[in-house]
């Protein structure tokens, strides 16, 4: 009876989820909007749900539309996901203590801020999952971030549509993604370290460089499961379905849902 009771209360947490409008993100919010959005995760904590964070604000992309709007919906149509989303700082520092996993867009000054790399070492620290996303990937001046949380940097990028080939098909982050699929996105150039630090799942085509540019991989982190994606420029590419999978089975890899 028990389980029972337990499996029909996550059946509704599905509908009630799929059905919750979103369309005020879009809507209310400009694209570089850093104020609170009121949002929190279920209470009391769902049972067998990942709490995911999604936060992200700046410039050159529209974060309230597409990170935290579209992606935000995309998770919650998944199943087992609880999401809330913020482009604000403070609200972030609130919610991150209670995620599972943050899923992290920005390249706003606010995010370089003390707090809240601290806050991200913290979540890392102690064993949570981090997905870092498209403008995040940037080559940014906050003091070991890129180092531990990307592994390299992004100088430069181009822009169109391209393909992008999965090269680890055994991985759970690239299970049911298509083997080779075109996007319209930015082709970020990102520059990594060496196997030993990072794992690449994905590439995109060349792009002015020499060979194929790593667009999905895992940072091989001692503490925690990180995956960083390039991937995700604006409403084209966060529509595509091979990034909403890809999105999916990241926050679900690195939420240990997985293996």
């Amino acid at each position: 009876m028990a389980n029972y009771v337990m499996e029909l209360s996550k059946l509704f947490f599905a509908i009630l989820i799929s059905i919750t409008p979103l369309d005020h993100l879009r809507a209310e919010l400009p694209a570089t909007s850093t104020k609170p959005m009121g949002q929190s995760f279920s209470k009391p904590p769902i049972t067998n749900t990942l709490r995911v964070l999604l936060v992200g604000s700046g410039s050159s992309h529209h974060f309230p539309r597409d990170f935290l709007g579209t992606d935000a919906q995309t998770l919650k149509t998944a199943g087992g996901i609880d999401v809330a989303a913020t482009p604000n700082l403070q609200e972030a520092l609130k919610l991150i203590k209670e995620a599972d996993v943050v899923v992290f867009s920005g390249n706003h000054k606010q995010w370089g801020a003390e707090a809240w790399q601290k806050s991200l070492h913290h979540h890392a620290d102690n064993g949570m999952g981090l997905v870092i996303l498209h403008a995040a990937t940037w080559k940014h001046p906050w003091k070991g971030y890129n180092d531990r949380f990307v592994g390299g940097g992004t100088p430069s990028h181009g822009r169109g549509v391209f393909e992008v080939t999965v090269s680890d098909t055994g991985h759970a982050i690239t299970k049911e993604v298509r083997k080779s699929f075109k996007i319209t996105d930015e082709n970020y150039r990102i520059k990594l370290k060496s196997a030993e630090y990072v794992h690449v799942c994905c590439h995109n085509a060349a792009d002015k460089t020499k060979a194929p540019i790593p667009s999905v991989w895992v940072v091989k982190d001692p503490k925690t499961r990180i995956v960083c994606i390039t991937l995700g420029h604006d409403d084209k590419a966060h529509q595509n379905a091979s990034f909403k999978k890809l999105l999916i089975n990241a926050v679900n890899w690195v939420g240990n849902k997985q293996r």
